[in-house]
């Protein structure tokens, strides 16, 4: 691409790109084009595991791209410093005015760097990123395309859509950003309103309202308990595998929540976190929180280009915030101050006034919002609409940010609508769509170590290797002791006098070996299942409908007590050969190793009662 568009014989960059080709035999021209959000995201990352599977792909090529700065291009953006900073201070319990310093040299430590490598930072805008969506769309061959924005893709896309109309068969916004009003300065407002949804359906529902009756309440006076005094929670960094201590405090709080009211899989959860960190468990939060807090894929100095170009006018202390939350504004204010000293440090070309105004077009236009979404809400789609000749909205009731993907509904219009964007689309199926189905303690058997077991992450490693060479030995005893048995058999040696105790511990052992391995391997299958599933819940544990199984280990204790009596037993008498002597102690001290792998696996009792 070239680096500016009004500069074709300048210097160029590269953009990474990957084509899901059609998979029918007679494909549309008119292929898919991906626009991620951010803006910093890579398309490429998130959305080639989630749409190679597409049955948009039996019609039509989709066509993953990495916008300018991002992931998969050079040059690359991302901000190494910042990232850094993270990992150093993340265990550290650092005042708000040291910490939004130290952002800040990171950030300028970044800019310095990008420009000694001859980055010009002015490049990296909106009206650029839209010129390289129609110049790939030229050297791909393509005479029109259908493009998809989600979050800041919906304001590239409303770009390309000023700039490019003739060359769009049809548009889907997901998740819509206004382009005359600032995402960021309206970040408030918007979190405002996504937590009254949250709290409201909540006591709407008289489950959640049985199981959390003040959750405003609790949540707030969590954030104030934590803000005096910051709590320490366990949280995995996915890349390194290792387990960081991060100091979360009021502010850190209220971020992950606003974090996670984006994604419709976690909506269901986020009172029993709340409510669970309340109590001074922390386990859950812990566990969507390092989705979060470790989160590496954005590309700030993209990021930073890109917001400041678009929306740096902006006054932190005239922004209108009446109506919200005291705890909100507070924290707003201090995220706009420092974004404006950034945008201020960071000096690239503001785009022309022209940006802002409302796009026009006659372009089949699909726009998605979610209920729930905690930085581009509903109203927003029904303003850009406005001007939209040929416009659709739809709202989701039981979803976050972006619908396409976290809602089967909603991804059914979308194929449909790119189909035939004439025919205007069939969103009956929200009608049988229900507000997020709320989950109590009561619906969950909390597992604390589930997702780590799943990884086989190093805090398991240990516990889970005692577990698993002790049923490996107890489950060669289906090898040892039939064919020990048959030996004895055929050879008419009976031995000497057994216990009743000491006869039944080798079948005892058989039969705890079938029982633990119905339970490992139940468990892991389900497991496994989730994880496939996309099911959040493996972040927490299982479900209470498979509480019965947690059964299987308290069995397997009782079988492992006989089996040692049935042990010490035979060793004290003359039944048994040095052999069988040795061999049955092994078996019995393998049972008792694998029950005390499970316990620090916490897979023994506490499951039932949890």
């Amino acid at each position: 691409m070239p680096l500016q568009h009004s500069n074709l014989s300048g210097p160029v960059i590269q953009l990474g790109v990957v084509i899901l080709h059609a998979t029918g035999k007679s494909p549309a021209p008119d292929p898919l084009f991906m626009a991620q959000g951010g803006p910093g995201g890579s398309t490429i990352d998130i959305y080639l595991p989630l749409l190679k599977d597409s049955p948009i792909r039996q019609q039509r090529d989709i066509v993953l791209f990495d916008q300018r700065g991002t992931a998969h291009t050079k040059p690359n953006l991302q901000c190494t410093e910042v990232n850094d900073l993270l990992l150093r201070t993340v265990e550290m319990d650092v005042p708000d005015a040291e910490s939004d310093k130290q952002n800040f040299d990171a950030t300028q430590a970044c800019k310095l760097r990008l420009q000694k490598d001859g980055v010009n930072l002015s490049a990296y805008d909106s009206v650029e990123n839209a010129a390289d969506v129609d110049t790939l769309r030229t050297a791909l061959g393509y005479d029109q395309i259908n493009l998809y924005g989600v979050s800041y893709g919906t304001l590239l896309a409303q770009h390309v859509m000023r700039n490019f109309p003739n060359t769009l068969r049809s548009v889907v916004l997901d998740g819509v950003v206004v382009p005359r009003t600032s995402f960021v300065a309206e970040a408030g407002r918007t979190e405002n309103r996504s937590l009254s949804e949250l709290f409201s359906t909540c006591k709407a529902e008289p489950k959640c309202n049985t199981a959390y009756p003040n959750l405003e309440k609790t949540y707030y006076d969590t954030a104030a308990r934590w803000q005096q005094s910051p709590a320490h929670v366990p949280m995995v960094d996915t890349d390194n595998g290792k387990t960081y201590n991060v100091v979360v405090n009021g502010d850190t709080l209220e971020g992950l929540v606003f974090q996670a009211l984006y994604a419709t899989e976690l909506l269901p959860y986020l009172p029993y976190i709340i409510d669970e960190a309340s109590k001074g468990n922390t386990t859950p939060l812990g566990n969507i929180g390092g989705l979060f807090i470790f989160e590496q894929s954005v590309s700030y100095g993209m990021y930073y280009s890109v917001t400041c170009a678009e929306d740096s006018n902006f006054d932190p202390n005239a922004v209108d915030n009446s109506g919200v939350r005291a705890d909100i504004i507070r924290r707003q204010k201090r995220d706009l101050q420092q974004l404006k000293a950034v945008c201020n440090m960071w000096k690239v070309d503001p785009l022309p006034p022209s940006a802002d105004e409302p796009v026009k077009s006659d372009v089949p236009t699909l726009l998605l919002s979610g209920q729930f979404d905690p930085i581009t809400p509903a109203p927003n789609a029904e303003d850009v609409a406005r001007s939209l000749s040929n416009a659709t909205t739809f709202v989701f009731p039981n979803t976050g940010h972006g619908a396409f993907q976290s809602e089967k509904c909603a991804s059914r219009i979308v194929a449909a609508f790119i189909t035939d964007p004439a025919v205007k689309p069939d969103g009956s199926c929200i009608a049988g769509l229900k507000p997020p189905q709320f989950q109590t303690q009561a619906d969950i058997i909390s597992l604390p170590l589930l997702l780590k077991l799943l990884d086989a992450s190093p805090s398991v490693r240990l516990p889970l290797a005692l577990a698993g060479i002790g049923l490996l030995l107890l489950l060669s005893a289906w090898l040892v002791i039939p064919l020990s048995w048959l030996i004895r058999l055929v050879t008419n040696r009976n031995g000497g006098t057994l216990s009743l105790a000491a006869k039944a511990m080798p079948w005892l052992t058989l039969l705890n070996a079938l029982v633990l391995a119905a339970f490992v391997g139940v468990l892991f299958v389900l497991g496994v299942r989730m994880a496939q599933d996309n099911d959040y819940l493996v972040l927490f544990g299982m479900p209470a409908s498979s509480r019965p199984l947690f059964m299987l280990p308290v069995v397997s204790i009782l079988l492992a007590v006989l089996i040692v009596v049935g042990t010490l037993s035979g060793l004290r008498s003359d039944g048994w050969g040095t052999v069988r002597k040795i061999n049955r102690t092994i078996l019995a001290l393998a049972s008792i190793a694998t029950l005390i792998g499970l316990a620090l696996l916490g897979m023994l009792i506490t499951p039932l009662f949890s």
